[in-house]
């Protein structure tokens, strides 16, 4: 992709870009069945050495960031994927789910599932009770109501400088702190804007965040 076409990419991200803006990299770009999403749920997840995922379905395409460790993972149909942290993922909705695990013996795995659900969506659907404790820990759910959502990008964004947000977007603090409309968010915290608001998101030293956005 050249330069011109990353430009534009990333525009559609709903990150005010300029000469000055500070260095962006494009992750994750899916599409998926039109739905009317009515809210997007967050669950952080911390994987022990060797913790696999029970077998599970989505009934919301879910996107997510690695933020530490590494992930083996596997649709059904799909080749076995790597996942590393700093890498973005798409879980869809239908498909079993065979491996989400810890691929590591010996160190921790984190990672972050943004659900875009339609109104009832459960979160996750397991084909049997997990026979071992899963460490979710639950964000706030944030309140979109996008019709027609056919997709979803994720971005990093390193920054250095104060930069102009615009909504719809989710967000993941992956290093640092952020202030953003008033509110301090910290490494490892979610936020959020709605459609048609925007927010200036100024770092305390460097930070660095993960921008996931809808698209219709």
């Amino acid at each position: 992709m050249n330069r011109y076409a990353l430009l534009a990419a990333l525009s559609l991200l709903g990150l005010v870009a300029s000469a000055a803006a500070a260095p962006r990299q494009l992750l994750l770009d899916v599409d998926f069945p039109a739905r009317d999403v009515a809210q997007v749920e967050v669950g952080d997840f911390h994987f022990r050495p060797g913790q696999k995922a029970p077998v599970h379905t989505h009934a919301a395409p879910a996107i997510g960031y690695v933020s530490k460790g590494t992930i083996l993972y596997q649709v059904e149909g799909q080749p076995m994927q790597v996942l590393k942290a700093g890498d973005a993922f798409y879980e869809p909705a239908g498909p079993r789910i065979l491996h989400f695990d810890n691929a590591s013996a010996s160190a921790e795995a984190v990672f972050t599932d943004f659900n875009l659900e339609r109104a009832g969506d459960p979160f996750i659907v397991f084909e049997q009770q997990p026979s071992e404790k899963i460490d979710r820990r639950t964000f706030p759910t944030a309140a979109l109501a996008l019709p027609g959502v056919r997709g979803a990008r994720a971005a990093a964004l390193r920054l250095d400088r104060a930069e102009t947000l615009r909504g719809p977007l989710l967000g993941y603090v992956a290093a640092g702190q952020v202030t953003l409309a008033g509110r301090r968010y910290r490494q490892g915290e979610t936020f959020s804007l709605a459609a048609g608001q925007s927010a200036a998101a100024r770092p305390i030293g460097t930070a660095r965040a993960i921008a996931f956005t809808p698209v219709r």
